[in-house]
Order: C-alpha cells, then sequence, then structure tokens
C-alpha cells in the first residue's frame, strides 16, 4: 500500500508544479462520500463490532486506522491522480 501512496503522492507533485498551484483541498463531498464508503464497509469488521475499544478508533468510536478491503482495491483507487477531486 505504501508503493501506491507515494505513487500516488509524486502524481500530485507534479500536477501542482505543471500546474503552479500554490494548495489545494480535496473537495468536501469527494471526501464525504468516500469516507461514507470506508466507513460502512468498517461497520462489518471485527474492530467495529467486536465490542472492543483500540487505538483503532477515535473518542467516538470511529475506526480510523484500517484499510477494510483487499490491498488491490487500494491499489486500483490510487492508481491515478483525478484533479477533478481537488479545489
Amino acid at each position: 500500500m505504501l508503493e501506491a501512496q507515494l505513487k500516488y503522492i509524486v502524481e500530485i507533485l507534479l500536477y501542482i508544479d505543471k500546474n503552479n498551484i500554490r494548495s489545494f483541498s480535496i473537495k468536501q463531498n469527494v471526501h464525504d462520500a468516500y469516507n461514507q464508503w470506508i466507513q460502512s464497509k468498517l461497520n462489518k469488521t471485527v474492530w467495529h463490532l467486536g465490542g472492543c475499544h483500540s487505538w483503532h478508533q477515535n473518542a467516538k468510536g470511529i475506526v480510523t486506522t484500517i484499510w477494510p478491503d483487499f490491498t488491490w482495491i487500494y491499489h486500483l483507487l490510487m492508481k491515478n491522480f483525478d484533479y477533478q477531486n481537488y479545489i
């Protein structure tokens, strides 16, 4: 997963450099949709259903540190930087 993250970050940096962008941020609706998808997957895992609290959860009991799917899914999601998801 680290390799996919690094490749994605490099694509972002190249895009920023090529387009002389000083700053950018993820669009709120893109963030919300992604987080909703992640949470729907996490809600079916032992980290959510197990009944115990751990460092995987924030103060509200929401799991925030675990990837809930196969790594190949993550690699597909990180395959190409989509500048349209950012402002």
